[in-house]
């Protein structure tokens, strides 16, 4: 073989080897980038882009200002700034529809409270709980067939409203499921299941003590709660977070600690609810001996 052959091999083989390294390695960043979890994102940009729905008090929202407030509001405000990271509230969307938002990459977060029910968890993560919420059934004021037991709910002639992927949906499978339901879409008003109740479309609907006083205080002598003291459901609430995210949630859940052990959330409930709600904080995990 000639030499200028041999030269010209040579210089193939090594242009070859060239694209092939460039390729590998252009492909490995583009694999890099398509793979940078929800953490590494957060830590790159500085942000948690939040999703959220509206549930007073939870998070509401000013109709003159467009301004967000509430228990969350101030508690998610309060995780960025311990984590010297700007929240971002970039979208409202249904309980229903939060898991659909995190594979669209539409938030890092959906940061109003939720509760983490089994078909939650087969799609996402859940934080440590920041407080505990109950359910009261709650029925027309001038009905007294369940003030003796809740289980009469438990009926086939008792119609119970209730919201698609909600945890009232859950209870009303779970605790009485002889009863026929009624369903609402995901961005159906709360107000207009009770007053389903009101008009005598549902027998009962499932709340918590804080929406059916509001709904109270606008209709005087509408509804009652046949148990006040004897919620439905009680249930942990925490923060939801994308599947597959363990660094994510431990730094939120570092951080949500640190505002429970402080103090910061009862406090935060206290002035967003009041004593009244049915919230109640996490209890601390240790006592102080007085010597």
């Amino acid at each position: 073989m000639k030499p200028r052959h041999i030269a010209l091999i040579f210089i193939l083989s090594l242009l070859v080897s060239f694209l092939t390294s460039f390729y590998v390695t252009s492909h490995h960043h583009e694999a890099d980038a398509v793979h940078e979890t929800t953490y590494e994102r957060v830590l790159r940009t500085g942000v948690i882009r939040c999703g959220y729905a509206l549930y007073e008090p939870l998070l509401t929202k000013s109709p003159n200002t467009g301004e967000l407030h509430g228990v969350f509001y101030d508690l998610v405000n309060d995780v960025g700034q311990e984590l010297n990271l700007k929240i971002e509230w970039t979208t409202e969307v249904g309980y229903g529809e939060i898991e659909e938002g995190f594979q669209a990459n539409k938030y890092d977060a959906f940061c109003n409270g939720v509760i983490p029910t089994p078909e939650r968890a087969k799609f996402s993560l859940v934080t440590i709980p920041v407080f505990y919420g109950g359910l009261l059934a709650w029925v027309r004021a001038d009905d007294h067939r369940f003030d003796e037991s809740l289980e009469h709910l438990n009926a086939p002639d008792i119609t119970l409203v209730v919201r698609d992927g909600d945890v009232n949906a859950s209870v009303a499978q779970k605790s009485f499921p002889q009863a026929k339901t009624i369903s609402s879409p995901q961005m159906a008003d709360f107000t207009q299941m009770l007053v389903d109740v009101q008009t005598g479309k549902a027998d009962a609907a499932f709340f918590e003590k804080s929406f059916g006083d509001q709904f109270l205080a606008k209709n005087p002598g509408s509804i009652r709660s046949p148990a006040p003291n004897k919620p439905v459901s009680v249930y942990p609430v925490g923060l939801m977070l994308p599947k597959g995210e363990a660094q994510f949630k431990n730094m939120i859940d570092a951080t949500l600690s640190k505002l429970i052990l402080n103090g910061a959330i009862k406090n935060l409930i206290d002035k967003n609810a009041g004593p009244h709600y049915s919230y109640w904080p996490v209890s601390q995990p240790y006592e102080i001996q007085q010597h």
